[in-house]
């Protein structure tokens, strides 16, 4: 049985309706049908490019699929501040990358009397929102992963990408300490890390955005000069690196956090959707980094209260 045929079907009714409507054969309430979160994400499958896997992460953590959408809202993490964000733009239908719920799959089991949960359902309840978790999916993009196409669109990396691998890049002569400074420069990171002798020569980056084990990890860094990472555990792959450059492999690791390395996909999602939802605004809704460092003591988190 195809679990998304209701879905389609809704899309299909209402491109009718609005043709009908167009032609002046509808009526003014079939031309003022709203657009639903399930149409939405109907179409999302319609233009994925591959399968779509209704088995992993991927759904709704909060709203129903008959939410009338006023506006959409694309974002690494649904975060308190991006919420805040995105009800001020009028944007109620959220889809996120990384979790609503602050674990991979939005587990509830341990957070139903947890009061930030509670406080954070009341303020998607009273805006009316929906979250879309959009995780597996908007990995599985075709021709390119679309996290790892955004990404390379904000390196200006695009040109440099294997034919075989869309991971792999080969880039202009560089060095390890100018590379980080490009990161550092086109991400705004603050709290970037960095492993390796900062003069070390730079042709080829294979990048693993978001988390990275010691293994493929350790693997990958046979194929390239530098492995740039979002995060990992300090004693696998990062202690590795270690070893490795103290051993006297000309070899670098750069830690950019797991939100930086990966947000500028959901940027490039808002672009995506943008191509098939034209009802409704749609617009990269970007979370900050939680981190301060010595030298900028800053609170960047919104920490303003909201009224229902």
């Amino acid at each position: 049985m195809d679990r998304n045929a209701p879905l389609r079907r809704d899309v299909i009714a209402g491109g009718i309706a609005a043709a009908a409507v167009g032609a002046g054969l509808g009526s003014p309430a079939l031309a003022a049908k709203p657009l639903t979160a399930g149409e939405v994400i109907a179409r999302m499958q319609q233009h994925i490019g591959a399968p779509w896997k209704a088995q992993g992460v991927d759904g709704f953590k909060a709203g129903a699929p008959e939410t009338a959408v006023r506006g959409i809202g694309t974002t690494m993490m649904a975060t308190f501040d991006a919420l805040k964000s995105a009800a001020r733009q009028g944007l109620n239908m959220v889809v996120t990358h990384e979790p609503t719920y602050w674990s991979h799959p939005d587990t509830l089991t341990q957070l139903q009397d947890d009061p930030l949960y509670r406080k954070k359902l009341a303020f998607l309840r009273a805006h009316d929102m929906v979250s879309f978790h959009f995780h597996d999916n908007w990995h599985a993009l075709k021709p390119v992963d679309g996290i790892n196409y955004g990404t390379q669109q904000l390196m200006g990396w695009t040109a440099y990408m294997h034919p075989d691998d869309q991971r792999l890049f080969k880039l202009p002569p560089t060095t390890l300490g100018a590379l980080a400074a490009d990161f550092g420069r086109k991400m705004h990171a603050r709290t970037m890390r960095v492993v390796g002798d900062p003069a070390l020569p730079v042709r080829t980056v294979y990048e693993s955005w978001g988390y990275c084990s010691a293994f493929p990890g350790i693997t990958l860094l046979d194929h390239a000069d530098v492995l740039v990472i979002g995060e990992a555990q300090d004693w696998d792959l990062i202690a590795y690196v270690q070893d490795l450059v103290a051993m006297g492999g000309k070899k670098a690791l750069i830690i950019l956090g797991h939100v930086k390395s990966e947000q500028w996909g959901m940027r490039y999602c808002a672009d995506w959707l943008k191509g098939f939802v034209p009802e409704v605004p749609v617009r990269y809704v970007p979370i900050v980094e939680p981190y301060w460092n010595l030298d900028h003591p800053t609170l960047k988190i919104d920490t303003k209260g909201w009224s229902a």
